[in-house]
């Protein structure tokens, strides 16, 4: 397992995302970003303990849109 930072550009994106990545049982913690830069828009960020692989997979065949994950 990995510790792995989404960026959204949306709460609703980030929210979307956490409820998959909980679904496919690992745990998630949506935070906002206090600083976010112009292309983050309200920038909320997920941070993720899970499969990588598997998480992308879902939030691609869910259409969660993510800006960029960064892995800890």
């Amino acid at each position: 397992m990995n510790k792995i930072i989404f960026k959204f550009s949306s709460v609703t994106y980030a929210l979307k995302g956490k409820e998959i990545a909980e679904g496919l049982g690992g745990k998630a913690v949506v935070r906002k970003n206090p600083h976010p830069s112009k292309k983050e828009g309200c920038g909320y960020s997920l941070t993720v303990n899970g499969n990588i692989d598997r998480i992308i997979t879902a939030f691609d065949l869910h259409r969660v849109k993510y800006l960029s994950y960064e892995l800890m």
